[in-house]
């Protein structure tokens, strides 16, 4: 298997790679950090309206009075879940429903599981999205259930095309006319062989799940019992007058930095690792 230590050193040693890393794991502290200490309640009326940032309040208040900084840091919490959780759930299941239709493919399972992912994907993914938050009751789990059913069908097409090819090398064939299970093969060749790719994957499917979770906070389709950056780009700009005064740089600009900082960090860490794994694979 692939030195997790030797892949750490190789991605810091790449400026990109580097960048990413420390943006993530600034994220993640922040995340942590906030389950334990926040200045206020982020629902918490705690000053005037829209104060500017002060030692009191390090990046001001709301138009109604609430503590933006604390609200920046509940946010992290709520992106960095949605990232980890439908990154990896919607990895693992396009992993394993790509490795049997590409491992069975002119097998019964193979073939409904590619036509239920031909099905998908030529819906439109954010109108299916907006459509299915609408119906559903408006929690985290329900939005995380919706942005990790549209996410796998994409993973699984591309894991199925790479066990067409990899299921006729002379190693997994011989491993299969010795008997070999599918499950002993997919997991003594073929995610040896997918790791590089699934790493990939999954580092995008993360850094997509936050914009869609921060797309539909600003829609009013998120979970309103949580403060999320979408959701509150979405109530600085519904304040009547707020671009005409100083407060949009407290109000409405950190949330939509977050943003930016969360998709740029994972981007960069995935190209990062990336390339890391391609110099070990060659190395």
């Amino acid at each position: 298997m692939h030195n997790w230590k030797e892949i750490t050193a190789s991605t810091w040693g790449q400026p990109i790679g580097k960048g990413g890393l420390a943006g993530v794991f600034l994220l993640t502290v922040l995340a942590l950090g906030s389950l334990c200490w926040t200045p206020y309640s982020p629902d918490a009326v705690s000053g005037a309206s829209l104060l500017a940032p002060s030692p009191a309040h390090l990046l001001g208040t709301n138009g109604i009075g609430q503590d933006v900084f604390s609200q920046v840091l509940a946010g992290c919490r709520v992106s960095l879940l949605t990232a980890f959780s439908v990154g990896f759930t919607a990895t693992a299941l396009g992993l394993l429903a790509g490795a049997v239709a590409g491992y069975f493919p002119n097998r019964t399972g193979g073939i409904v599981i590619m036509r239920t992912v031909d099905v998908l994907m030529t819906i439109p993914r954010f109108p299916l999205i907006i459509l299915l938050a609408v119906f559903l009751r408006p929690r985290l789990v329900n939005v995380l259930a919706v942005l990790v059913f549209l996410a796998w069908p994409v993973i699984a097409r591309t894991i199925r095309s790479q066990v067409l090819s990899l299921r006729e090398r002379d190693h997994i064939r011989f491993a299969r006319f010795s008997g070999g299970s599918f499950f002993y093969i997919f997991r003594r060749h073929l995610i040896r062989e997918l790791f590089p790719l699934v790493i990939a994957k999954g580092v995008g499917t993360a850094a997509h799940a936050i914009v869609a979770e921060a797309g539909l906070g600003f829609l009013g389709l998120g979970d309103p019992t949580l403060k999320s950056w979408g959701m509150m780009i979405r109530s600085a700009l519904d304040y009547p007058g707020l671009l005409w005064t100083s407060a949009w740089t407290w109000w409405l600009l950190p949330p939509a930095i977050m943003v930016s900082l969360a998709v740029l960090s994972f981007t960069m860490a995935g190209f990062g690792v990336d390339e890391a794994l391609r110099v070990e694979e060659f190395s």
